[in-house]
């Protein structure tokens, strides 16, 4: 949630700019089936605010009543010659129910799953300028959060080692493991995502060695993480989740409580503890790169709108010889948002030793900055 706001703003300036008019729905989608917005001309946007002053919900317009032609009518009653869309990947799956009208697709999810990484990464290297999409807005600062949260900056680690406690923190994504991965620059011990269901013996056999050896322990496991008959470790059924997805949100207490049970014999399971940081991911500001390119996305939207493009794209931030840039791909050549779905392959994983592979590190690397692991704190300790 941290750009959108920077986004909005961005979209108003370039707006002014180009004399056209720009209204925002309210709640978005929802704002657009009961026909409610306002002039964006007249309001005070400010980009160094998470969130969106224009509030947001949980639409699928397939499922509403009458939702599509709902839609379309109050687009022709406006007379609207384009939409810009920000949001993950269900709010941006309805764009596929309206290619009548030219739309503006920005991604905006922490769970950097819009987009697509090529096979080839030419051999055993990274290769960035095979990421479509490198990453989406909200990502970086999320990564940026869990990377403290588990380092020595935010003290997870050192209360970990000052207890020796075994401290596991959750992370979102539901199916989609990347913002629980990037936690690796951070550095903690084991690291559980979706895409790679957890083999528990395994596991457990390897965490108690690290443990015994070690002392205390930082694992990060995914909110949408998995056991290894496929069943989510906890998930609810949400009867009103428009996207029919599961309410999660206690994947590290369950697994918390599994360990407690299996690793009484070898020491007090009482340090064993589980901490959920929960919306403190998308909350607060937006970081540096997550702010430009709030901002240049919503140049470039409005830019294009005010072309008079014909097709809806897809912008995409993309990197070649050193540098991000922007480039719009045309909606068409995707049949739905499921072929933009980008999950954690076996290239960024190591499911052996539960952690991550060096692609995946020199892939984070390019947006995310490594927190050292002071040795001090380390590992390797034998008293």
């Amino acid at each position: 949630m941290q750009a959108l706001n920077a986004v909005i703003y961005a979209a108003q300036k370039e707006a002014q700019a180009k004399n056209l008019e720009l209204f925002g729905f309210i709640k978005g989608w929802e704002g657009l089936l009961e026909n409610k917005f306002i002039d964006l001309s007249k309001q005070c946007i400010e980009p160094n605010i998470g969130g969106t002053f224009l509030k947001s919900s949980r639409i699928n317009i397939d499922k509403a009543e009458n939702g599509i032609n709902r839609a379309l009518a109050n687009l022709e009653k406006l007379g609207l010659s384009g939409l810009i869309v920000v949001g993950g990947e269900d709010t941006l799956s309805n764009c596929f129910r309206l290619l009548s009208l030219p739309q503006i697709l920005i991604s905006k999810t922490i769970d950097n799953d819009v987009g697509i990484i090529k096979e080839a990464f030419n051999g055993k290297d990274f290769v960035p300028e095979n990421v479509t999409n490198f990453f989406t807005l909200g990502f970086p600062t999320a990564a940026e959060k869990i990377i403290s949260f588990v380092s020595l900056n935010e003290g997870l680690r050192t209360t970990a080692y000052s207890h020796e406690r075994i401290i596991i923190v959750e992370s979102m994504g539901m199916h989609a493991g990347w913002l629980a991965l990037s936690s690796a620059l951070g550095h903690p011990d084991f690291i559980i995502i979706p895409e790679f269901p957890l083999d528990y013996e395994s596991f457990l056999e390897k965490l108690i060695n690290s443990y015994l050896h070690q002392r205390h322990l930082i694992v990060v496991v995914a909110e949408g993480a998995r056991w290894s008959d496929g069943s989510y470790i906890y998930a609810q059924k949400d009867e009103i989740e428009e996207f029919e997805h599961p309410r999660f949100g206690g994947a590290s207490n369950v697994l918390k409580m599994r360990l407690k049970k299996d690793l009484a014999k070898y020491f007090n399971p009482r340090n064993i503890n589980a901490v959920n940081p929960s919306y403190l991911y998308r909350a607060g500001a937006p970081n540096r790169i997550d702010k430009h390119w709030g901002c240049e996305l919503g140049k470039k939207a409005v830019e294009l709108l005010a072309e008079g493009i014909k097709e809806s794209r897809l912008l995409a931030i993309q990197w070649e010889k050193g540098k991000f840039f922007i480039k719009d791909l045309l909606l068409s050549q995707f049949r739905s948002m499921n072929e933009l779905h980008r999950l954690v392959d076996a290239r960024l994983y190591d499911k052996e030793a539960f952690s991550v592979t060096d692609l995946a590190k020199k892939y984070f690397k390019t947006i995310l900055k490594e927190i050292p692991l002071d040795k001090s704190y380390g590992i390797r300790n034998s008293f």
